[in-house]
This record gives C-alpha cells, structure tokens and sequence, in this order.
C-alpha cells in the first residue's frame, strides 16, 4: 500500500498529512484525514442488535490494537444511522456521564436492544461481541 493511502487505517495520526486523528468534534477534518474513521465506522455497524463491543475491540478488528482513544473520537463523528450506543468501554460502563442526554439515551437504547446493565455495568462475558467461536 503506498505511504499516502494510509490515511485509511486506524493511527493517532494521519499518515498522508500528519494532521492528528484525535480532535475535538468542533475541528474539521481533512478529507483523507476523515476516511480512517471509515473502517471504525464498518466496523460498528456489524455490532448486531443486542450485543456490545469495547472501544479497544474495535480498534483491534480494524487492525489498530491500542487504537480505542481513536474509535472514541471517530464515535464523536459518527454519521446518522450508526448504532454508536453499542461501543462501551472496557470495564462494560457507558463512557458518557450517566446524568447526560446522550448517556441516558444510551442506556435506553441498549435495553431496547435485550441488553442489561446491572450496577451500570453491562456482562461483556454474555454480551459482548464478537464471541471468541465467531
């Protein structure tokens, strides 16, 4: 793959440009700096209906272990229609403050979807996606 098409995989920065993957959601992205959230954005949008997927996971699928700091800012921007309420972080917990708008509408969505959250925690173990047999 050459050198400026790199701007596609997941990296705290931009291969192509050096411009920095992680920023603010006010900041513009350049356009090839914006094309590495694509995988991430794939990526979450196998999460099936139910089940849930770390940050760090993702960015393990797209090929960037270590990368979750990247999926989460890539979640920042994430386009309508992508079921964003299905990444969560490590230790099962909803990242956004649980008194936020937006927490509490990740909360609902999730229980929607059959999954439960007991101690604000969800069970990664009977969750959690991809299972290790997928």
């Amino acid at each position: 793959m050459r050198r400026d098409r790199l701007c596609a995989t997941l990296d705290s920065r931009c291969k192509a440009c050096n411009r920095s993957l992680l920023m603010s959601q006010d900041q513009a992205p350049n356009r090839r700096c914006e094309s590495a959230y694509t995988a991430v954005f794939d990526m979450v949008r196998r999460i099936p209906p139910g089940r849930v997927c770390t940050y760090g996971t993702v960015a393990r699928l797209v090929g960037r272990p270590g990368a979750a700091r990247v999926v989460g800012y890539a979640m920042h921007r994430c386009p309508p229609g992508l079921p964003w309420h299905r990444v969560i972080n490590a230790q099962g917990r909803i990242s956004l403050p649980a008194d936020s708008t937006a927490g509490m509408t990740q909360r609902r969505r999730l229980e929607e979807e059959g999954v439960v959250l007991i101690g604000g925690r969800v069970d990664l173990a009977r969750f959690g996606w991809p299972d290790d047999h997928e």
